[in-house]
């Protein structure tokens, strides 16, 4: 069996920290669904803040999954890892967007768009391709 190039190293490693990441932040807001008591608003509020975690959730599940298939997997794990970067750009910066978080983040979304990109970049390389392209026995 080959060595995995340092390319794809890098891009599962990344992978790994944003699905870390992502799990991290999508606990973090269902820890603040929990301790919210249901009244007049309250369950609005509950219910809102488990809508914000999903996707949290979802990108972690998907970066975790997709990392790990790195040393076994096809050129379908390569566009995967693909999506996945594209859509930890389009997530941080609708989370940008929004007025609460401007506020309360105050640019950290930039570190999300910057690791997003470096996903793609590294697994868009030629070591890459020719990684997940080599024959299996």
């Amino acid at each position: 069996m080959s060595q995995m190039p340092g390319t794809v190293k890098s891009a599962r490693a990344l992978l790994f920290v944003v699905g870390a990441g992502n799990t991290v932040a999508a606990l973090w807001l269902v820890m603040a669904a929990a301790t919210l008591r249901t009244g007049a608003m309250g369950q609005l509020v509950i219910g809102l803040l488990l809508l914000v975690a999903l996707p949290f959730g979802t990108l972690a599940a998907a970066a975790i999954v997709i990392a790990a298939k790195f040393t076994t997997g096809s050129h379908r794990v390569r566009k995967g890892a693909v999506v996945v970067g594209s859509l930890l750009i389009v997530v941080s910066l609708i989370t940008a967007g929004t007025a609460i978080s401007a506020k309360l983040y105050d640019g950290t979304w930039g570190i999300a768009v910057v690791a997003g990109a470096l996903v793609i970049v590294l697994s868009t390389g030629q070591d890459t391709r020719d990684w997940f392209d080599r024959p299996r026995p």
